[in-house]
């Protein structure tokens, strides 16, 4: 499945192509990640001293799946290596069972389930003979990274074409099979958290931040723990937001909070933080976050709508008509705010300021009856007979109602519009029109996109949906009815 990303991932793929590997390690054009100490016998990679643990022991089985593996490796086709390897598991499998300490028949087990391409059941029996023999850290590092590596660059063409569950899929592969390093974890992450799979994503984020605060950094050349340092950086606000996402609100804030006092600019964190004290209860926090925002010169017309949102599912309106005001200065053809502008002044009773708004909705979206009705309400209230009965003679003429729009912009450009059209003056079948304009952030035309539909019968509603197609960010837009 193809999915359109909010977020920008990073693309962790410059892993230094440029150096050669050394030390052991396989040359497969990365320089190697980390460096091992020589150290002294019985000891690992930075010199700590381990238990020998088990000691591998040669069996009838045993040695059966050596053979199998040694044939298999003869092999130029894999479609021809892989039932060799086939009984090669098979064999190691019954020498686990006739030993479950043995070491060796995991190693042999973890070899032939690379040799099948079962890479989680390779990195478990690959833990599990290194949970035994712990010198076994030292044969496995080179393969497993190596495995890695060649995971890692196969998911490469998945990304590319947008194909993220295929790359998901690898990045899992490559994570089981080596976990010394954090480029599969970040990218695994950001995808899982866009696909929805909020805990997976947190765990994978975690998993990455945790190598780049531990030992591993310090036996790591300085080039390539730069390189992890700089792909991790949208980490901890993803964090912030799968957990918000989850409904991990308690986490969440915590989360946002730590942003802040790390940069007590960053106004994404804040319009977050406010949204999440909100939901939680604990509004008027939210709100004083909110206004402190506001008075930051340099908000963009999606920060001032979310702020409005934040306002107004706190119930309150007239701080929430303030911002959708001023987000609709920045772009007046936001149609989206201009229209919760009046929806929040009509909650506020401020029906004197409701005109001005509502006048403004029924530009962009000429066909709604909520936004007549809107104004129809407050005029009335404002004993403004005349143009109350304008405004009503000029909803009765509507032939349809377009309602229910939803407008979804796509962070590298363009946008999705849905929504229905009810039939309220036509005979059943005639078709209808809507020709929507997009717009940029700094109201300026980007394209237009047509919707043609057929009525059903009086007041039944027909729903539409469609695609945008452009290279630039949609700020906002307005549509025209036609009937052919």
């Amino acid at each position: 499945m193809k999915i359109r990303f909010g977020l920008v991932l990073v693309m962790a793929f410059g892993l230094g192509m440029e150096g050669c590997a050394s030390g052991g390690a396989p040359a497969t054009g990365f320089p190697e990640a980390r460096t091992r100490s020589g150290g002294a016998a019985g000891g690992v990679p930075g010199g700590e001293a381990v238990n020998q643990g088990y000691s591998p022991r040669n069996t009838e089985n045993t040695r059966m799946a050596e053979t199998f593996l040694e044939n298999a490796g003869r092999e130029d086709e894999v479609e021809a290596a892989r039932p060799i390897y086939e009984q090669a598991l098979a064999a190691s499998a019954l020498a686990i069972r006739e030993d479950s300490v043995n070491p060796l028949a995991y190693r042999l087990a973890a070899m032939a389930n690379l040799g099948v391409e079962d890479y989680r059941a390779a990195g478990s029996n690959f833990d599990r003979a290194e949970e035994l023999r712990p010198l076994y850290q030292f044969d496995f590092e080179a393969i497993r990274e190596e495995v890695w590596i060649e995971l890692y660059q196969s998911a490469i063409p998945s990304v590319n074409t947008g194909d993220y569950e295929a790359a998901a899929e690898i990045y899992v592969n490559a994570n089981a099979i080596y976990r010394q390093r954090p480029e599969a974890m970040i990218m695994l992450s950001q995808i899982q958290a866009q696909l929805g799979q909020y805990d997976e994503a947190v765990e994978n984020i975690d998993a990455a931040l945790a190598i780049l605060d531990s030992d591993i950094i310090l036996e790591t050349d300085e080039e390539t723990v730069a390189s992890w340092r700089e792909q991790a950086v949208p980490l901890p606000p993803l964090r912030a937001q799968v957990l918000a996402a989850a409904g991990r609100y308690e986490e969440a804030i915590a989360d946002y909070r730590t942003l802040l006092v790390d940069d007590p600019t960053n106004t994404q964190a804040m319009r977050d933080l406010a949204t999440m004290l909100i939901q939680t209860g604990a509004e008027q926090e939210g709100f004083r976050v909110f206004e402190q925002l506001l008075q930051e010169p340099t908000l963009s017309g999606e920060d001032l709508y979310a702020i409005g949102v934040g306002f107004y599912q706190g119930s309150a309106y007239g701080r929430a008509a303030n911002a959708f005001r001023m987000a609709g200065e920045k772009n007046r053809y936001d149609r989206d705010s201009i229209e919760l502008w009046a929806r929040s002044l009509q909650l506020d009773s401020a029906y004197a300021d409701v005109p001005e708004a509502a006048d403004h909705w029924i530009e962009l979206d000429p066909s709604s009856v909520t936004a007549h009705l809107v104004l129809a309400q407050a005029v009335n209230a404002l004993e403004d007979t005349e143009r109350t009965g304008e405004v009503v003679r000029e909803m009765e003429a509507l032939e349809v109602d377009v309602s229910n729009l939803s407008l979804t912009k796509y962070g590298d450009g363009g946008a999705r519009i849905t929504g229905q059209v009810t039939n309220r003056l036509l005979d059943a079948g005639t078709q209808v029109t809507l020709t929507f304009t997009f717009y940029s952030d700094q109201a300026s035309p980007v394209g237009t996109l047509e919707q043609t539909l057929a009525v059903g019968e009086e007041n039944m509603a027909e729903v539409f949906a469609g695609e945008f197609d452009s290279p630039q960010v949609v700020g906002g837009y307005s549509y025209e009815v036609r009937v052919n």
